[in-house]
Protein backbone atom coordinates (compact mmCIF):
# COMPACT_ATOMS: atom_id res chain seq x y z
CA UNK A 1 0.00 0.00 0.00
CA UNK A 2 1.35 3.41 -0.94
CA UNK A 3 1.84 5.94 1.86
CA UNK A 4 3.19 8.79 -0.28
CA UNK A 5 1.65 12.27 0.18
CA UNK A 6 -0.16 12.10 -3.16
CA UNK A 7 -1.81 8.76 -2.41
CA UNK A 8 -5.64 8.70 -2.21
CA UNK A 9 -6.98 9.90 1.16
CA UNK A 10 -8.68 6.57 1.83
CA UNK A 11 -5.39 4.76 1.31
CA UNK A 12 -3.59 7.19 3.64
CA UNK A 13 -6.23 6.76 6.34
CA UNK A 14 -6.00 2.99 6.19
CA UNK A 15 -2.20 3.13 6.27
CA UNK A 16 -2.24 5.34 9.38
CA UNK A 17 -4.62 2.97 11.14
CA UNK A 18 -2.32 0.04 10.38
CA UNK A 19 0.84 1.96 11.27
CA UNK A 20 -0.60 2.99 14.64
CA UNK A 21 -1.20 -0.66 15.52
CA UNK A 22 2.51 -1.35 15.22
CA UNK A 23 3.18 0.37 18.53
CA UNK A 24 3.35 -3.25 19.69
CA UNK A 25 3.84 -6.41 17.55
CA UNK A 26 0.29 -7.59 18.14
CA UNK A 27 0.64 -10.48 15.72
CA UNK A 28 2.87 -12.15 18.32
CA UNK A 29 0.31 -12.01 21.14
CA UNK A 30 -1.56 -15.16 20.09
CA UNK A 31 0.84 -18.11 20.26
CA UNK A 32 1.14 -21.84 20.78
CA UNK A 33 2.04 -23.13 24.22
CA UNK A 34 4.45 -25.99 24.95
CA UNK A 35 1.76 -28.54 24.15
CA UNK A 36 0.80 -26.94 20.85
CA UNK A 37 -2.44 -25.41 22.11
CA UNK A 38 -3.37 -22.02 20.69
CA UNK A 39 -3.47 -19.21 23.29
CA UNK A 40 -4.99 -15.78 22.61
CA UNK A 41 -3.11 -13.70 25.19
CA UNK A 42 0.18 -13.27 27.03
CA UNK A 43 0.42 -12.08 30.63
CA UNK A 44 3.05 -11.17 33.20
CA UNK A 45 1.80 -12.22 36.61
CA UNK A 46 4.12 -9.84 38.43
CA UNK A 47 3.25 -6.98 36.05
CA UNK A 48 2.05 -4.60 38.80
CA UNK A 49 5.35 -4.98 40.64
CA UNK A 50 7.31 -4.52 37.41
CA UNK A 51 5.47 -1.36 36.40
CA UNK A 52 5.71 -0.06 39.96
CA UNK A 53 9.49 -0.08 40.29
CA UNK A 54 10.02 0.99 36.66
CA UNK A 55 7.74 3.99 37.12
CA UNK A 56 9.43 4.80 40.42
CA UNK A 57 12.85 4.81 38.75
CA UNK A 58 11.45 6.95 35.93
CA UNK A 59 10.31 9.58 38.44
CA UNK A 60 13.62 9.36 40.24
CA UNK A 61 15.64 9.97 37.06
CA UNK A 62 13.45 12.93 36.09
CA UNK A 63 14.04 14.44 39.54
CA UNK A 64 17.78 14.53 38.74
CA UNK A 65 17.06 16.65 35.60
CA UNK A 66 19.68 15.02 33.37
CA UNK A 67 20.46 16.04 29.79
CA UNK A 68 21.95 12.63 29.04
CA UNK A 69 21.28 9.12 30.32
CA UNK A 70 23.09 5.83 29.77
CA UNK A 71 21.47 2.54 30.73
CA UNK A 72 23.92 -0.32 31.20
CA UNK A 73 22.30 -3.72 30.73
CA UNK A 74 19.26 -2.18 29.05
CA UNK A 75 17.85 -5.47 27.75
CA UNK A 76 14.94 -4.74 25.44
CA UNK A 77 15.03 -1.04 26.31
CA UNK A 78 11.94 -0.91 28.50
CA UNK A 79 13.41 1.39 31.16
CA UNK A 80 15.25 3.94 29.03
CA UNK A 81 12.37 3.88 26.58
CA UNK A 82 10.11 5.19 29.36
CA UNK A 83 12.33 8.27 29.75
CA UNK A 84 10.56 9.83 26.81
CA UNK A 85 10.67 13.58 27.43
CA UNK A 86 13.10 16.31 28.46
CA UNK A 87 16.32 14.31 27.97
CA UNK A 88 18.50 15.26 25.00
CA UNK A 89 20.51 12.05 24.73
CA UNK A 90 19.58 8.49 25.67
CA UNK A 91 21.83 5.50 25.09
CA UNK A 92 21.19 1.88 26.03
CA UNK A 93 23.80 -0.86 25.91
CA UNK A 94 23.58 -4.60 26.40
CA UNK A 95 25.82 -7.55 25.44
CA UNK A 96 22.80 -9.45 24.07
CA UNK A 97 22.34 -8.71 20.38
CA UNK A 98 18.88 -10.27 20.52
CA UNK A 99 17.83 -7.87 23.28
CA UNK A 100 19.21 -4.92 21.32
CA UNK A 101 17.20 -5.95 18.26
CA UNK A 102 14.03 -5.79 20.33
CA UNK A 103 15.10 -2.47 21.87
CA UNK A 104 15.67 -0.85 18.48
CA UNK A 105 12.32 -2.11 17.21
CA UNK A 106 10.37 -0.68 20.14
CA UNK A 107 12.28 2.56 20.78
CA UNK A 108 13.56 4.05 17.55
CA UNK A 109 14.41 7.39 19.19
CA UNK A 110 16.98 5.86 21.57
CA UNK A 111 20.50 4.86 20.54
CA UNK A 112 21.15 1.20 21.33
CA UNK A 113 24.49 -0.58 21.12
CA UNK A 114 25.47 -4.20 21.70
CA UNK A 115 28.77 -3.41 23.41
CA UNK A 116 30.52 -3.66 26.75
CA UNK A 117 30.28 -0.44 28.77
CA UNK A 118 34.08 -0.41 29.01
CA UNK A 119 34.25 0.21 25.28
CA UNK A 120 32.49 3.57 25.56
CA UNK A 121 34.37 6.85 25.89
CA UNK A 122 31.37 9.14 26.40
CA UNK A 123 30.15 10.16 29.84
CA UNK A 124 26.59 10.92 30.98
CA UNK A 125 24.66 12.91 33.58
CA UNK A 126 22.94 9.74 34.82
CA UNK A 127 24.08 6.14 34.47
CA UNK A 128 21.45 3.47 35.14
CA UNK A 129 21.91 -0.17 36.11
CA UNK A 130 18.39 -1.48 36.72
CA UNK A 131 18.24 -5.05 38.06
CA UNK A 132 21.65 -5.82 36.53
CA UNK A 133 24.13 -6.15 39.40
CA UNK A 134 22.64 -9.48 40.55
CA UNK A 135 23.55 -10.92 37.13
CA UNK A 136 27.26 -10.04 37.46
CA UNK A 137 29.62 -12.83 38.65
CA UNK A 138 31.47 -12.18 41.90
CA UNK A 139 34.86 -11.79 40.25
CA UNK A 140 33.53 -9.08 37.90
CA UNK A 141 31.70 -6.88 40.41
CA UNK A 142 34.63 -4.50 41.03
CA UNK A 143 35.17 -3.93 37.31
CA UNK A 144 31.47 -3.40 36.70
CA UNK A 145 31.10 -0.79 39.45
CA UNK A 146 34.24 1.03 38.30
CA UNK A 147 32.83 1.12 34.78
CA UNK A 148 29.59 2.70 36.00
CA UNK A 149 31.67 5.34 37.78
CA UNK A 150 33.75 6.09 34.67
CA UNK A 151 30.69 6.53 32.49
CA UNK A 152 29.25 9.22 34.82
CA UNK A 153 30.05 12.91 34.32
CA UNK A 154 31.74 14.94 37.02
CA UNK A 155 29.10 15.33 39.74
CA UNK A 156 26.92 12.96 37.71
CA UNK A 157 24.72 10.26 39.17
CA UNK A 158 24.67 6.47 39.13
CA UNK A 159 21.30 4.87 39.87
CA UNK A 160 21.30 1.19 40.79
CA UNK A 161 18.36 -1.06 41.59
CA UNK A 162 18.69 -4.66 42.76
CA UNK A 163 16.38 -7.33 44.20
CA UNK A 164 16.61 -7.57 47.98
CA UNK A 165 17.11 -10.53 50.29
CA UNK A 166 13.38 -10.33 51.04
CA UNK A 167 13.00 -12.30 47.79
CA UNK A 168 14.53 -15.76 47.33
CA UNK A 169 17.49 -15.79 44.93
CA UNK A 170 16.38 -16.83 41.45
CA UNK A 171 18.29 -19.38 39.39
CA UNK A 172 19.52 -16.75 36.93
CA UNK A 173 20.89 -14.51 39.72
CA UNK A 174 24.18 -14.75 41.60
CA UNK A 175 22.90 -12.97 44.70
CA UNK A 176 20.25 -10.69 46.17
CA UNK A 177 21.07 -7.61 48.22
CA UNK A 178 20.76 -5.76 51.46
CA UNK A 179 22.33 -2.32 51.89
CA UNK A 180 25.31 -3.70 53.81
CA UNK A 181 26.30 -6.00 50.95
CA UNK A 182 25.96 -3.20 48.41
CA UNK A 183 28.09 -0.84 50.53
CA UNK A 184 30.70 -3.57 50.97
CA UNK A 185 30.94 -4.05 47.22
CA UNK A 186 31.34 -0.30 46.71
CA UNK A 187 34.19 -0.20 49.22
CA UNK A 188 35.94 -3.21 47.71
CA UNK A 189 35.67 -1.70 44.24
CA UNK A 190 37.23 1.55 45.48
CA UNK A 191 34.87 3.72 43.46
CA UNK A 192 34.42 7.44 44.04
CA UNK A 193 30.67 7.27 44.40
CA UNK A 194 28.80 8.63 47.40
CA UNK A 195 25.38 7.28 48.36
CA UNK A 196 22.91 10.18 48.41
CA UNK A 197 19.60 8.34 48.56
CA UNK A 198 18.36 4.86 49.46
CA UNK A 199 14.83 3.59 48.90
CA UNK A 200 13.01 0.29 49.19
CA UNK A 201 10.36 -0.27 46.55
CA UNK A 202 7.34 -2.57 46.42
CA UNK A 203 6.10 -4.77 49.21
CA UNK A 204 4.01 -7.90 48.92
CA UNK A 205 0.28 -7.68 49.51
CA UNK A 206 -2.16 -10.47 50.26
CA UNK A 207 -4.84 -8.30 48.69
CA UNK A 208 -2.95 -8.18 45.38
CA UNK A 209 -2.15 -11.88 45.63
CA UNK A 210 -5.83 -12.77 45.98
CA UNK A 211 -6.76 -10.38 43.17
CA UNK A 212 -4.27 -12.06 40.84
CA UNK A 213 -5.46 -15.49 41.89
CA UNK A 214 -9.07 -14.55 41.15
CA UNK A 215 -8.42 -12.85 37.81
CA UNK A 216 -5.82 -15.25 36.41
CA UNK A 217 -5.92 -19.00 37.02
CA UNK A 218 -6.24 -22.31 35.17
CA UNK A 219 -9.87 -21.65 34.35
CA UNK A 220 -10.14 -17.99 33.34
CA UNK A 221 -8.40 -14.69 32.76
CA UNK A 222 -10.27 -11.50 33.64
CA UNK A 223 -9.16 -7.98 32.74
CA UNK A 224 -11.60 -5.20 33.73
CA UNK A 225 -10.29 -1.68 33.15
CA UNK A 226 -12.14 -0.07 36.06
CA UNK A 227 -10.91 -2.73 38.47
CA UNK A 228 -7.41 -2.52 37.04
CA UNK A 229 -7.42 1.23 37.63
CA UNK A 230 -8.33 0.74 41.28
CA UNK A 231 -5.65 -1.92 41.73
CA UNK A 232 -2.95 0.19 40.11
CA UNK A 233 -3.79 3.17 42.33
CA UNK A 234 -3.58 0.87 45.35
CA UNK A 235 -0.19 -0.50 44.25
CA UNK A 236 1.26 2.94 43.50
CA UNK A 237 0.03 4.66 46.65
CA UNK A 238 0.21 1.84 49.19
CA UNK A 239 2.84 -0.64 48.04
CA UNK A 240 5.48 1.40 46.22
CA UNK A 241 7.48 2.93 49.08
CA UNK A 242 8.30 0.66 51.98
CA UNK A 243 11.14 -0.35 54.32
CA UNK A 244 14.11 -2.72 54.30
CA UNK A 245 12.14 -5.51 55.98
CA UNK A 246 9.51 -5.66 53.24
CA UNK A 247 10.95 -3.96 50.16
CA UNK A 248 11.58 -6.30 47.24
CA UNK A 249 13.81 -3.84 45.39
CA UNK A 250 16.65 -1.71 46.73
CA UNK A 251 17.12 1.52 44.75
CA UNK A 252 20.29 3.52 45.43
CA UNK A 253 21.30 6.90 44.01
CA UNK A 254 25.03 7.62 44.04
CA UNK A 255 26.87 10.78 43.07
CA UNK A 256 30.32 10.90 41.58
CA UNK A 257 32.56 13.02 43.77
CA UNK A 258 35.44 15.27 42.69
CA UNK A 259 38.14 12.76 43.61
CA UNK A 260 36.67 10.50 40.95
CA UNK A 261 37.95 12.82 38.21
CA UNK A 262 40.87 11.55 36.11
Amino acid sequence: MSCEPNAPQDALDKYRIQDYQYSFPYHHIPHFDNEGVGVRFRTLRWGFEYLCYLSHIRELVYSLTPSSVLEVGCGDGRVIGMLDWGIDRRVGIDPSRQAIRFAKAFHHDVEFLSVDARELKETFDVVLAVEVLEHIPDDQINTFLKTLEKRANRDGYVVVSVPTTVVAVRKKHYRHYDLNLFQKQLEEAGVHLDIVNVEYVYKKSQFVKQYLKFTQNHYWFIELRALNCLMWNYVWKRLRKTDEKRGQHLVVVLRKNDTGMP
